[in-house]
């Protein structure tokens, strides 16, 4: 079935205001604080015990403002999917503080948590097992409504569930047809108007292209570029690839082995990246520009990624880093400005430009 585009004509937004307290100039919108999980290894059948710990996440700390886009990136199993969880309150952090709005998330239980998640809401990976195949599209779009029965009165549930499928791009007349009659770009817009249905102020945003083929893929990033603005949300926008962060991200953190080693600007992090592993993520993003793939600096990293139950000592990238010195065995660098314009958790940072800009090419001279 053929992607439908967005729809022209913005529907009215939906719901009231969102509770909790109020973001101030100094105070963002969320803040995260040394967070830290680690999942305990077990071994044993009938008596378990001890067998270590995963190090998913290891003292990552940022800030989001209202209306911001913070891209996440980094490899397969960095933590950037556990960082989505701690976030939502769907996994217990092993150690550090998640503030929304100043107040502290990691603390909240029952109907305090309830009234977070109505304000933060998330877009999973998966659009094929994020929908419950057994209800319908109007049924999976509503029912956060029956969690938060304050949002919409009954008596207009059926209205604005068909208003959120068409703001999305879809017809409002599928909202009696199951997901499996969908494809997967049409099953992530349903998600999109799902996590839309409580007017949150942050959509988490984990993987949310990753399953979709590269032409859907750019169809539902300006989507969700477009609700961000018609809806004033902040995104933390969670991917590997570098090209759909760019796009759409204000800033960027980057992620390794659970550590967040360097975060800036879209510009920071492209144009004048300084950390070793940002640097060789971006020399493998294809060039189209075959001018620039001339001036393109490949990065070759050898080895593989360590375990995260047993990461080293120092610096985690160390192991694979060619700047490796014995310092960085023996110290952790923090993630502060060591004079890039930007925090970069590295000893011997160094902005380099992996992909120098091309000149366009001088024009002919006209004839006499």
């Amino acid at each position: 079935m053929a992607e439908p585009g967005p729809s022209p004509a913005p529907a009215s937004r939906p719901g009231p205001a969102p509770s909790g307290g109020t973001a101030t100039a100094t105070e963002p919108l969320l803040r995260v604080e040394r967070l830290v999980k680690h999942f305990p290894l077990t071994k044993g059948v009938l008596r378990k015990r001890r067998a270590g710990q995963v190090h998913a996440v290891d003292d990552v700390s940022f800030t989001l403002s209202a209306g911001e886009t913070l891209g996440l990136v980094g490899e397969s199993g960095c933590g950037k999917s556990t960082v989505s969880k701690l976030l939502m309150a769907l996994e217990k952090p092993t150690a550090g503080h998640v503030f929304y709005k100043g107040e502290d998330v990691t603390a909240l239980r029952g109907k305090d948590l309830r009234r977070l998640r109505r304000n933060m809401q998330i877009i999973f990976q998966d659009p094929y097992s994020s929908l419950n195949p057994r209800m319908t599209v109007g049924d999976i779009v509503a029912e956060p409504w029956d969690i938060h029965p304050d949002v919409v009165a009954p008596k207009d549930r059926v209205r604005r569930t068909k208003e959120l499928l068409e703001r999305v791009g879809l017809n409002p007349n599928f909202a009696n047809r199951y997901p499996h009659q969908f494809s997967g770009g049409q099953r992530q817009r349903i998600g999109i108007a799902r996590a839309l249905a409580l007017h949150p102020e942050i959509l988490i945003c984990d993987e949310p292209v990753s399953a979709l083929d590269v032409s859907v893929q750019a169809q539902v990033v300006n989507l969700l570029e477009q609700v961000q603005d018609e809806f004033r949300l902040a995104y933390i926008f969670i991917a590997h690839d570098l090209s759909v962060v760019r796009h759409i991200s204000d800033r960027v953190a980057v992620m390794y082995l659970g550590s967040i080693v360097e975060i800036g600007t879209e510009d920071d992090i492209y144009d004048k990246c300084a950390h070793p592993y940002t640097q060789a993520l971006l020399s493998a993003v294809p060039v189209i520009d075959p001018r620039a793939r001339t001036h393109k600096k490949r990065i070759m990293l050898v080895g593989d990624v360590p375990s995260p139950t047993d990461p080293p000592s120092g610096c985690r990238f160390r192991t694979r880093c060619w700047k490796a010195q014995d310092l960085c065995a023996a110290e952790a660098p923090a993630l502060v400005d060591r004079g890039q314009g930007h925090p970069v958790a590295c000893h011997f940072a160094e902005v380099v430009q992996v992909v120098a800009p091309v000149q366009p090419p001088a024009p002919l001279d006209s004839p006499d």
